[in-house]
């Protein structure tokens, strides 16, 4: 028997619209329709039509989980132009934010996964997890989910000794309930034996595709911006490389598990060692001339801005985010696969085009 499934735009497991047009035949997928472009806004082209502040109000939100990565992005590439640079106690509480924003957004596909997994049990557990980020995430900006934390030269707010405390209490709480997680999911049976083997995207495709972040990683493409080009307070702390070599749904689940647990570890190496000094930043009304290149790592892979400026605003912005899931990437990963598991290997590849369709 073979007929037409048709998904989305809107689906529960989704972050953001997507349209999927699933032929089956008996079983298994035999091709994959895939349509996006449900987000646009041209966030690049609105740039050049305001001011500095109203860019960074706009670039905070192109993506709500990687809100912080988008900010830096700007940030940077703004302070080559200015000619600054942020000074070590920011950069270290940005550094701070991009890394519970990593985390929570690593857990919530864990937990998006875990549920269709059925695995019910452990995706509360990852919830908790989830939620105690949240909690971090407001010492540290005021509010859980913050817009325009990061400013060119800064942050908008600090932290004090009680709050750093905290914090730190909170972190190292985190990272003894994610470590038991870790422990025990790597090696869950009922995990294993519905993802290994599913959903494959190859080393070769992964390349042929300009796949990046934690999908490439899962197939043993170990770039990490953070690591290879380290920006702001990387280069003091890099965080420790993680990679796997299948490329299924399984490598993946691997990947945000041990990125998450990774996080947590710099945060408090981090919050231990936070330099002191001064840490306020500001918006400029203007920039001078130039073109600058600006990389960083988000969530989902690294993220690149590309500004130039005639002295008086900008003229071009370019903002080149990484795709988790396009036309070929679906086709690869979907077809020859079991109908029941395509909602899992959607899930597992954290697929999000708001940052991409900007």
């Amino acid at each position: 028997m073979s007929y037409v499934l048709p998904l989305g735009p809107f689906h529960p497991d989704w972050q953001t619209p997507m349209r999927m047009v699933l032929r089956v035949e008996g079983e298994q997928i035999a091709d994959v329709e895939f349509r996006d472009g449900y987000t646009n806004r041209g966030i690049s082209e609105r740039l050049t039509r305001t001011t500095i502040p109203q860019g960074l109000h706009l670039v905070s939100h192109i993506c709500a989980a990687d809100s912080h990565a988008h900010s830096l992005g700007f940030c940077l590439a703004l302070e080559q132009l200015l000619k600054i640079n942020a000074s070590e106690r920011a950069a270290a509480l940005r550094l701070l934010a991009c890394e519970v924003e990593r985390a929570t957004v690593h857990l919530s596909t864990m937990k998006d996964v875990l549920t269709i997994l059925g695995l019910q049990r452990d995706a509360e557990h990852v919830q908790k997890l989830h939620h105690g980020l949240f909690e971090v995430m407001q010492h540290l900006c005021g509010s859980s989910s913050p817009p325009n934390y990061i400013v060119p030269g800064g942050v908008r707010q600090d932290l004090s000794s009680t709050e750093q405390e905290s914090m730190a209490l909170q972190f190292r709480r985190l990272e003894r309930l994610m470590y038991r997680f870790v422990d025990r999911f790597i090696d869950h049976r009922g995990v294993l034996r519905r993802c290994v083997g599913i959903g494959v995207l190859s080393r070769e495709a992964a390349e042929q595709f300009g796949v990046r972040g934690p999908m490439a990683r899962a197939a043993g493409i170990g770039f990490d911006a953070r690591i290879d080009r380290a920006y702001g307070a990387y280069a003091q702390f890099p965080p420790s490389r993680v990679t796997q070599e299948r490329g299924d749904v399984y490598a993946r689940l691997v990947i945000f598990a041990l990125e998450a647990f990774e996080s947590l570890k710099l945060a408090i190496r981090v919050l231990a060692n936070l330099p002191s000094g001064d840490w306020a930043g500001n918006a400029p009304d203007s920039v001078p001339q130039g073109s600058v290149t600006a990389n960083v790592e988000s969530a989902r892979g690294t993220l690149r801005y590309s500004i130039q400026s005639n002295g008086v605003k900008l003229t071009s912005v370019k903002i080149d985010a990484p795709r988790q899931f396009d036309r070929l990437i679906a086709r690869t990963i979907l077809a020859g696969m079991n109908i029941d598991d395509a909602p899992l290997i959607i899930a597992s590849a954290s697929a999000c085009t708001a940052c991409s369709e900007e």
